[in-house]
């Protein structure tokens, strides 16, 4: 196991928005409060659909003519410009992907990504998981202060009522093949439990994952991943706390 292969990243996609109305379109499309961003200060943010499921992640940025760009996992760039472009046909706002322009190297390695308790919302894994089962809440992607957005009506309840019954999970498995994003999970007895988030190598043979388990499946010793054998696993800590029902 080389240095490079622990170091990998996956590419980012740049997607910009320009136009009078571009602040307007965001705020009613994310989960963040776009009025707070400037050209000092990126805020993270997700767009979901009308059931509440993630299409897309997103760091946003702007400058001092106030053109905002979005950088997101390359592989959703097209859905999600699709996805944003379905909504924006009534606002002064144009949505291009620049990516060519600015470059698409990360800087962040996947398992440092894995390692900070944040998931990458890929093409495998768009619309399968709300903000709250990637603990979108625990990382600032989230706004239940602003106005009304889509799908802002199932976070707010999963937020209010305390529906989350899925969470994201930090785990360590001795794998051999790096698992998939969307992977489906099993316990030991062969039941569904939930889905690969993100994967990457830590060691030669160890693989780290966020995993979006059951809440029946907290304490769950032995795992199967895709189609690959069932193996013991690790649970480790997040670093950062999961919040509570209000």
């Amino acid at each position: 196991m080389t240095q490079d292969m622990l170091n990998l990243s996956d590419p980012r996609a740049s997607i910009q928005l320009t136009g009078p109305d571009s602040r307007k379109f965001l705020q009613g499309q994310v989960t963040c409060d776009i009025t707070l961003l400037n050209s000092n200060q990126p805020i993270l943010g997700a767009h979901c659909n009308a059931k509440g499921r993630v299409i897309f992640l997103f760091t946003a940025r702007c400058n001092e003519q106030d053109t905002i760009v979005l950088e997101t996992h390359a592989s959703i760039a097209d859905i999600a410009i699709s996805s944003l472009k379905k909504y924006a046909v009534f606002f002064k706002t144009a949505i291009t992907d620049i990516s060519e322009e600015r470059g698409t190297d990360s800087s962040l390695t996947n398992l440092q990504r894995i390692r900070a308790g944040s998931a990458d919302v890929t093409a495998a894994t768009t619309d399968m998981f709300i903000p709250q089962m990637l603990n979108l809440d625990a990382l600032g992607y989230i706004s239940f202060k602003k106005g009304c957005y889509t799908g802002q009506e199932i976070v707010a309840r999963a937020h209010y009522r305390g529906a989350v019954k899925r969470r994201m999970h930090h785990l360590a498995l001795p794998l051999t093949e790096l698992p998939h994003p969307g992977d489906d999970i099993k316990d030991g007895a062969g039941k569904s439990i939930g889905n690969i988030a993100s994967a990457a190598r830590a060691t030669a043979s160890t693989v780290e994952v966020l995993a979006v388990l059951a809440d029946s499946a907290d304490g769950c010793s032995e795992m199967q991943i895709g189609e690959q054998s069932a193996v013991s696993v690790v649970h480790l800590p997040l670093p950062y706390t999961i919040p509570t029902t209000p």
